[in-house]
């Protein structure tokens, strides 16, 4: 089965707020939030707005959509669920907050990385109880932080926020991973 993935992975980062304990109470601190996706598609939105005068004015706006991970089963394309598609619109964010991630095959180690592995817990397009009968476990495509290798266990986190004032960071969205499920890895810059 090939197994390149097509669509590119990319990191998003957006300025917030967090509540921290600092001496038994809640304070408001900025961070700065990554969460890794897979770009699938883009599109160019044109609006009309009311100028302030007697015409109307157009805006035009970009909107990329990404997914957390891709899935293949076997014989067939590429697919993702649709329904975890999310997006972010406008030039500004796209340009300023959005970075393009590229696969590098040999790496030790690094803080970003490509897994693909078996997964039997995708869900995927319609077909009838035949076709699901025939169907083997799917290879899935995620792309995040590797948190860590330990007793046969890869740890994978799609998203981490990092708090200014203290340059602590957490990580969500963790994923744990057989390593004997693992079929391939890529580091990501």
């Amino acid at each position: 089965m090939e197994t390149k993935n097509p669509f590119q992975p990319l990191i998003i980062s957006e300025d917030i707020m967090v509540a921290v304990k600092e001496d038994g109470k809640d304070k408001k601190v900025d961070a700065k939030r990554y969460w890794v996706r897979y770009k699938v598609g883009e599109s160019s939105d044109i609006r009309y707005v009311d100028g302030g005068e007697d015409d109307i004015a157009s805006m035009e706006e970009k909107t990329i959509f990404m997914v957390p991970s891709i899935h293949r089963l076997s014989g067939d394309p590429f697919h993702y669920d649709a329904s975890a598609t999310e997006r972010i619109s406008g030039k500004d964010r796209i340009e300023n907050d959005m970075q393009l991630l590229h696969r590098q095959a040999a790496c030790d180690s690094h803080d970003m990385v490509e897994i693909i592995y078996e997964s039997p817990g995708v869900e995927c397009c319609a077909m009838t109880k035949e076709q699901a009968d025939e169907q083997e476990v799917p290879l899935q495509y995620m792309a995040g932080y590797l948190l860590g290798r330990k007793n046969g266990l890869m740890k994978v986190a799609l998203s981490k926020t990092v708090v200014d004032e203290t340059n602590h960071t957490y990580y969500d969205n963790i994923h744990v991973i057989p390593e004997t499920t693992v079929k391939e890895w890529n580091c990501l810059e």
